[in-house]
Order: structure tokens, then sequence, then C-alpha cells
């Protein structure tokens, strides 16, 4: 067998883009050819409507593991380039599927032909009837069955004119866009299970996310400090090329503790973190910000409390989670890896002298009157000279 494989990555969503779709399928192309650097000898190329990929066949596992972080990637397949022989396309299938059969009791299956060759002799057709019948032939009292329909194993076959593919069974993508088609946001990031699925999101609708956290040490210790690097480097992974701005806060809190009304605290925190955000967001180039907040999960996320906070930016503010439920996004946490960090016990700085009753319908003239009590500007202008800019990639 051929020491070579061949890589079909399909994308749906860019096929709807007609005359700006070239200029997304060079951007998946670029994030495609930069999760698989510093693996050697690989081709690409780029027919209309996919990608295929001509690798070595001892990087067929790692590529796997890679184009599964790829936003953009609706499914891939792992194939074959082989003579248009039935019987060694039929041997090749009964390979791949008895493996599936050891650990089900049956397995429904089908086969599935392209044919761009039109002089080949067989139709499409034709083609799943020899090569299915031919590998029922040898797995059918293993629990086999075929099922068009509901497959659960499709094997796939392209006959071209040039060479013939036989690809294993589809691996699914992240679908959406791919990241730096959609422009650059900046994500409030804090060390719940929240926001980094926000961020998450929006790199799959084609976005650059960077991250901004508000870290309050001389109360809270390094902890968090710590645990927010580790989330953007996981939601890095998916993207490449994120900045994380970490902005002392403490002082701010504590103003805001000394001379403002209590009830009022965490609103108030969140319109100088939105102040903030949008003042990093416009020096460094994001369009919008992007926030982990969904409807009526706490407090402070109330429609009221939502408008008192988005008011003080101008910038457009991207809530991804807004009408998703608890579970739903624990277990896309839990898809992305994030989980198990976010639900490490390390206070996030809203916790910070939580006020007794919260305010859940704030009064923006109120918060603005508390605002006149202390000197925000000046405090704010103070967290931006001491922020710290992090790369991602150098974590």
């Amino acid at each position: 067998m051929t020491d070579r494989r061949t890589v079909l990555i399909r994308y749906d969503e860019i096929g709807l883009k007609g005359g700006n779709r070239k200029f997304f399928e060079k951007c998946l192309l670029r994030n495609i050819k930069r999760v698989l650097s510093g693996t050697n000898d690989i081709i690409y190329r780029s027919p209309r409507g996919r990608i295929l990929l001509d690798i070595p066949a001892s990087l067929g596992a790692e590529c796997t593991v890679r184009l599964k972080t790829v936003p953009g990637i609706a499914s891939f397949s792992i194939g074959i380039s082989m003579a248009p022989d039935f019987d060694a396309m039929a041997d090749l299938g009964v390979q791949w599927i008895e493996p599936a059969l050891e650990s089900v009791s049956s397995l429904k299956f089908c086969v599935k032909t392209r044919r761009s060759a039109k002089s080949f002799p067989k139709t499409s057709p034709e083609v799943n009837f020899e090569v299915g019948s031919r590998i029922m032939t040898k797995l059918s009292s293993r629990g086999l069955t075929v099922n068009i329909k509901e497959a659960e194993y499709v094997l796939e076959i392209e006959i071209g004119s040039s060479e013939t593919v036989v690809f294993d069974n589809r691996e699914p993508g992240l679908r959406g866009l791919p990241v730096g088609s959609s422009g650059n946001v900046l994500c409030l990031l804090s060390g719940g299970i929240d926001s980094p699925v926000a961020a998450f999101m929006m790199a799959c609708r084609g976005c650059r996310v960077h991250f901004v956290f508000f870290d309050n040490q001389p109360f809270l210790g390094r902890g968090g400090y710590d645990k927010v690097l580790s989330l953007a480097k996981k939601i890095n992974h998916f993207q490449a090329r994120g900045t994380l701005f970490v902005v002392p806060f403490q002082d701010m809190q504590a103003a805001i503790r000394d001379h403002c009304n209590e009830e009022n605290r965490i609103v108030l925190y969140r319109r100088m973190m939105y102040r903030i955000a949008g003042e990093i967001a416009e020096r460094h180039g994001s369009m919008a910000l992007v926030t982990g907040e969904a409807m009526g999960q706490v407090a402070s996320q109330t429609l009221e409390n939502l408008a008192a906070v988005s008011c003080v930016t101008s910038l457009s503010v991207f809530r991804p989670l807004i009408g998703m439920n608890k579970e739903s996004i624990i277990s896309r946490a839990k898809e992305i890896g994030t989980y198990e960090t976010s639900i490490e016990p390390q206070p996030d700085c809203c916790s910070v002298f939580m006020p007794k009753n919260p305010v859940t319908r704030s009064k923006i003239p109120f918060l603005e009157r508390d605002e006149e009590k202390i000197p925000w500007q000046e405090l704010q202008d103070d967290a931006l000279t001491r922020m710290e800019i992090i790369k991602v990639d150098d974590l």
C-alpha cells in the first residue's frame, strides 16, 4: 500500500460567499498551513469547493488532531489513491470497517461515489453497488447492514481523470468561518466558564479574539491571573496570534467600595471594565467587545443592567451566549477543553466587596451620580499605563 495519503477538506458556509469566496478560501488554507506547520512533505491543492492535502501516511493521526482545531472546516476525510479496481477498493473498505465492528453489535454503512471522469465505464450508483456488495459479502455476518440515509460509516470514492481516491469515514470539523476573515474583537475574559466559550464562538465566526483580564492580585492573589493565562492559551489554540491585556483593577474597585452606593458596586465595576476595554480595543484595532453574559444568569445580567453597562462604549458588544442556558454553556466548555480550568476554585475580581443586595434594575442617572464621586478617568488612565501586554503565542 502506498506510503502517501490524500486529505479531503470540505467547507460549507464559505461556499455561499459569492464574489468573496476566494478570500475566505485563501484565509482557510492559510490557517490550515499554520496548524500543520512543522510537518514535512505536504502538498496543498485547492480545486473548486474543497482543499486537498497530499501527506505522508505517518502524519494521518497527527493531521486529524490538528485539523479538528481549525474553524471553517466542515469535515475532512483521509484517503488512499489507488487503481479503480472494485476488489481492491472493497478490500480497503473492509480493512477500515472491521475495527468499528469490534465494539458494536451492528453497523449501518453505505458507499458514496463522486465520478468526475465521465469516461469511466460505470456510473456512480453502479460503483456504489459493486464495491458495497463486495464489502457486504465479507462483513454481513458481523452485523454490517446497508442504510444510505442513516449510515454510521460512509466509504467515499472519488473517480477523477488522473486518480481514484478511496476515503475513510468523515471526521467532523468546527464549521463556521476561518479565523481572520471577520476582523479583530476583544473579549472580557474572566476565570469562569462563560467567557472562554464566548471567545471560542466568536473565533468560529471568523474573528481573531484578543483578551482583556481585570486583575486584582492585592486582594485575590495570583491564582486568578494564572488561571486566565491558561484559558487564553486554550482558546488561542483555535486561532493563534491572540493578545492578552492584563489590567490592574484594584484601585478602581477600592474607590467604588469607599465612595459609591453598595448595591451599585457590581454594575459600576462592569461599566468601568467596559470603558477600559473599549479604550484598549480602539488603541489596538479591535472593532467590538465580546462578553460571556447570558440573559438573567446573575444579578448583573438583567436587561436593565446590560443596558447600563453597554451605554458607556460606542463599540458593538457581542454576547454570543445571551440565549443559552448554563447546561449548554458547560457542555460546550467541556468540548473545547476549558471547563476543568474554569472550575478551579479561584474567585474573579467582580466577587471582591460583593454587596449583600446587588441592584438588579439599575438606573443610569443613579450610576452616573455615583461615578461623579470618584476620579474614574484618572484611575482608568493609571490602570492603562500599568497594563501588562502578553502575546499568547509565547505562553
